[in-house]
């Protein structure tokens, strides 16, 4: 197989010598995937090579595994086996009309021992014109045996006080990586993130306030590119009280186009509360007896995203909700910001004009007193003592002046 093989490489390397030697300007990325990325003792897994960014007609490149935790089963007519390293080779008999991108060959093992394990990869990729191809490798890693990751750990440590039994609250929601939008509140049962087509799955922290409640985690791996949703359903100790939290995860390779927070929120002659973040997305407002229509001002951050405004005219007394949907300029990503708009009834009104009065009457006062202070202060003796002072060094000086003059005429 070795002097078959050997024979095939100087093959290449002849063909490869014909065509004119270049540095190639494509680059590319070599990663791997596997089926599984945590497997049980004795069971089967498949590591794929991929190709993104460029095309190749040849190549030769090894791949090394933990031969401690790995049996290497596959049987291929191209390939050597060395130890810990697999010797791969391969050309387009078509001179290049079939040459590959994606998914270049496959490579099964069978787990031996537990614990963490690493392959990787390295070689030559070469063009349809024997030109080598510049690419950036990736490894993979792989659990042989489910061990208790950190938010594990933390889900231990981390743990709610609350005994009512029919409390379905969340305590804790923390994922495996930054981004997620708004900060975390009980309260809020929508979240939202970006993230790259690199990220296939996320972990996610759920620690419920009762910690006799329980919690089912869904939709938080095999992420798909597009919109994704992870929803985090708590049932209450009693099983009467269920609350499900979600998070909108958008898997992109662009993540400007996948913009979805506003740049403006404003409401006309009302104020918000809190004062406006783009990643806070629940607001309180409040606006006088007989306010029908609300004047809001929602722009974007990506001036191709859209904007959709709900629930800002006809207002009643007591609580209104006004929603503003962005959708990004993807067409699929969406973030939902929602304000609690509360119009005060007859009483409240007048009790809110009275307050307003009594305040505009201690303003009032306090420049009263200002002003009285003030003029105190100018008739105090110190103070036309002040005032006096000017005039005296004005009458010395005119004295001084007058008395040099006479002199000099006298000489």
């Amino acid at each position: 197989m070795k002097k078959k093989i050997t024979i095939f490489l100087v093959s290449i390397f002849i063909i490869f010598a014909i065509g004119t030697i270049s540095h190639a300007t494509e680059k590319g990325t070599v990663y791997l995937e596997s089926s599984q990325d945590v497997v049980e003792k004795d069971d089967e897994v498949e590591i794929t090579v991929n190709l993104k960014g460029v095309t190749t007609a040849a190549c030769d490149f090894s791949l090394y595994f933990d031969e401690d935790k790995w049996e290497y089963l596959s049987k291929m007519d191209n390939t050597n086996v060395e130890k810990n390293r697999i010797l791969f080779v391969w050309y387009d008999t078509n001179g290049g009309r079939s040459a590959k991108q994606g998914e270049l060959v496959k490579f099964r093992f069978k787990a031996k021992e537990n614990g963490l394990s690493t392959f990787s990869i390295e070689g030559d990729f070469y063009d349809s014109v024997g030109q080598k191809l510049k690419v950036d490798f990736q490894e993979k890693q792989v659990q042989i045996g489910k061990e208790e990751t950190i938010f594990q750990q933390q889900g231990e440590e981390e743990q709610g006080d609350n005994t009512q039994k029919g409390n379905a609250n969340l305590e804790v929601l923390r994922l495996d990586r930054e981004g997620m939008t708004p900060a975390f509140d009980k309260n809020i049962t929508e979240y939202y993130l970006t993230v790259t087509n690199e990220v296939k799955e996320i972990e996610v922290l759920a620690v419920t306030s009762n910690p006799e409640a329980s919690v089912q985690i869904t939709g938080n791996t095999k992420l798909k590119e597009g919109l994704n949703t992870i929803k985090i359903q708590v049932t209450s100790e009693d099983k009467k009280e269920k609350k499900t939290y979600t998070i909108q995860v958008t898997r992109t390779a662009n993540l400007a186009l996948a913009n979805t927070n506003l740049e403006i929120l404003a409401i006309e002659n009302v104020l918000l509360s809190p004062p406006f973040d783009p990643n806070e997305t629940n607001y309180a407002a409040e606006v006088a007896k007989g306010v029908n229509d609300l004047n809001v001002f929602a722009v974007p951050e990506n001036e191709k995203a859209t904007v959709q405004i709900s629930g800002d005219k006809n207002l009643k007394e007591g609580n209104n909700t006004v929603t503003v949907v962005v959708t990004a300029a993807n067409g699929f990503s969406k973030k939902k910001y929602q304000i609690q708009v509360y119009q005060r009834n007859e009483e409240e009104q007048k009790q809110y004009e009275e307050e307003q009065k009594q305040q505009i009457q201690k303003v009032e006062q306090a420049f009263q007193i200002d002003e009285m202070k003030e003029e105190r202060n100018q008739n105090s003796p110190e103070a036309r003592n002040k005032s006096i002072v000017p005039i005296i060094v004005m009458v010395i000086g005119t004295v001084i002046i007058a008395v040099t003059v006479v002199i000099w005429k006298k000489k």
